[in-house]
């Protein structure tokens, strides 16, 4: 079934646009000819009969490209369930701290406040997440464990790992979406033509939308894993406002430890700006199918070496497209020659198939809520680089080692497990002599 030729993201029927629907590519085959097209209310490649769904935000629609799709949104519900469970934890302390009878008049002001906010905070969560339909999702799907695991989301993206992003980018206006858009301003001409842009981590979506406004690009796709950011990214753009409730690290006063914030974009945008669910990763998009490519805040929370990342980036570009960059470059891995120096960096871009345009650093503020006392600034290190040929396709990046993947295969000792094991022996020896009536004393003993 050939895609629709439609000039806005979807209609009634749930149809994708052309610019979103020819630079898919099937993440369940990774096969490169694959065509993915309209069947009904799902997507299908023609090559392995994988479906993905669609979700509605508004006016648009939103495919779900992930290699077990069920899977992944099993998992996401779990995260979701994980949050719950941290809210409904917090309410408790909460309630808990209501029972103290030292509490003056403002302390218990504010106690009841946080407790009716983080009550709130649930249903605005939920609201934002609704399209996903999760209370309809039969957890019978995972009817073989392994092969659920194989597709498996980062375990260092929660649900809402980057809450405040979406307060920074459609709340806060203090200046800093107009540092972050000026320090890529800084490494592009002023009539850049970026032509069809695609932002991997593109987050709750300011940077994008920004770039958008500027440069006018033939198109702009926004792809993330993380539907919380994802929804609230396309509300904002499609100047659909939504209220969620910010609880500062620092409340500076007694006002300022919880507000509803109104979210919106400064104007809204209803053309030539889609959105697709998907692992930045292994991004689920053709080879050489887009001219620009932007990673803003990517390069060093990736859990792979950035030189085996580099040509992924590549892949996607068509030869003579941009590849635009803006963060920081604080690795965090535990092999430290995986951990980059900015110069390092650049020897690796140049490696890879690109050549470098322009570079800079840009001192920005970062995370300052108008209402905490705490924040801090980024020396943002910003650069364009320039495809010049084509860099050999990397393999598909796997998040499990290969002796989870593969049952067959040994289990490596590891220097890490014999100290993690010993621990866990000694905690479960105390525990276990922990019977109501022993004392410290005879414990230790």
């Amino acid at each position: 079934m050939s895609a629709p030729q439609v000039s806005q993201t979807t209609d009634a029927s749930g149809s994708i646009a052309t610019c979103l629907l020819e630079s898919m590519s099937c993440p369940a085959c990774n096969h490169q000819q694959a065509t993915i097209s309209l069947v009904g209310q799902v997507i299908q490649c023609d090559q392995c009969s994988t479906e993905f769904p669609l979700f509605k935000c508004g006016e648009v629609t939103i495919p779900w490209l992930f290699e077990q799709p069920s899977i992944n949104l099993l998992e996401w519900k779990a995260r979701l369930n994980g949050f719950l469970h941290l809210n409904q934890q917090a309410q408790q302390r909460l309630k808990e701290a209501q029972k103290d009878k030292r509490l003056s008049k403002s302390g218990q002001k504010r106690i009841n406040k946080l407790l009716n906010a983080k009550k709130q905070q649930i249903s605005q969560i939920l609201d934002l997440l609704s399209p996903l339909k999760f209370e309809h999702l039969n957890t019978e799907l995972i009817n073989d464990p392994l092969s659920a695991l194989k597709s498996k989301t980062p375990k260092v993206q929660g649900l809402t790992s980057y809450y405040d992003n979406i307060f920074r980018d459609w709340a806060w206006d203090n200046g800093e979406n107009e540092q972050m858009i000026d320090a890529v301003n800084n490494v592009l001409s002023e009539h850049q033509q970026l032509g069809k842009v695609l932002t991997i981590g593109s987050g709750a979506g300011r940077l994008s939308y920004d770039l958008h406004q500027k440069y006018i690009p033939t198109c702009s796709v926004l792809l993330d894993i993380n539907p919380l950011l994802m929804f609230a990214a396309c509300q904002a753009i499609q100047g659909q406002p939504f209220s969620l409730n910010e609880f500062p690290i620092a409340p500076l006063n007694k006002d300022s430890f919880v507000k509803e914030q109104n979210c919106r974009a400064p104007e809204d945008i209803n053309k030539n700006i889609f959105f697709m669910f998907g692992d930045g990763m292994n991004p689920p998009v053709k080879e050489r199918s887009f001219d620009t490519l932007v990673t803003p805040w990517l390069l060093d929370i990736i859990p792979q070496n950035l030189r085996d990342y580099i040509p992924r980036i590549n892949s996607c570009l068509k030869e003579g497209g941009s590849w635009i960059n803006t963060g920081s470059l604080a690795f965090f891995h535990k092999q430290q020659s995986w951990c980059y120096s900015e110069e390092e960096v650049i020897e690796l871009i140049e490696k890879n198939g690109f050549e470098i345009v322009s570079t800079k650093r840009n001192t920005i503020r970062y995370m300052h809520s108008p209402l905490s006392a705490h924040g801090r600034t980024e020396a943002v290190f910003t650069f364009h680089a320039k495809k010049i040929k084509d860099a050999v396709v990397p393999t598909k990046y796997e998040y499990l080692p290969e002796w989870v993947r593969s049952t067959s295969k040994s289990i490596p000792k590891q220097y890490e497990n014999e100290i993690s094991s010993s621990e866990h022996l000694l905690q479960a020896q105390v525990l276990g002599a922990i019977d109501g009536d022993e004392a410290l004393r005879k414990l230790a003993n």
